[in-house]
């Protein structure tokens, strides 16, 4: 996949908001960094390479839950399963990978917003899939809009 300037720019902003590019290989990330994935035949802990790590750490509303959040944009398990469906994916490289972000922005109707450099907006409808952006409901730590905003614009991307 080769992304627009301003989706690349997007995607580098995801990476960086929720933790990954932290990471030498942020495509290899696990939630927590507690595992890195060593295989990219599936999701890992859809062929139990990895089971998911505690999220009790949050507060006491997520005791006894798990993430199963992976890869450079911490897709979980259940939402890898709905992309690889509906794109066909065959495995979870890192091509799949962006193929599957580029999806789910699609799919929260900001892709168009991206290209067209409309940034708060994308990260607006964005915002329940990914956590750590801003406005989530989650109750996860999030970043700003402000920090993001600058991040994205020195990776590159464009506003209208």
């Amino acid at each position: 996949m080769s992304p627009s300037r301003n989706l690349a720019a997007f995607f580098a902003t995801i990476s960086h908001s929720e933790g990954t590019d932290r990471a030498a290989d942020p495509y290899r990330v696990c939630y927590a960094f507690v595992h890195t994935i060593a295989s990219f035949a599936d999701h890992p802990a859809g062929t139990g390479e990895w089971m998911g790590e505690s999220i009790a750490n949050l507060g006491p509303q997520y005791a006894g839950m798990k993430s199963t959040a992976a890869g450079r944009y911490q897709i979980n398990l259940p939402t890898w399963k709905t992309c690889k469906l509906a794109l066909n994916l065959k495995d979870f490289t890192p091509d799949s990978q962006d193929r599957a972000a580029a999806y789910l922005i699609q799919k929260d109707g900001a892709l168009e917003m991206i290209n067209g450099g409309q940034f708060a907006d994308a990260i607006t409808k964005c915002r329940e899939t990914w956590a750590s952006l801003p406005g989530n409901s989650a109750g996860q730590p999030q970043r700003t809009l402000a920090s993001l905003t600058s991040f994205y614009a020195d990776a590159g991307g464009a506003f209208a």
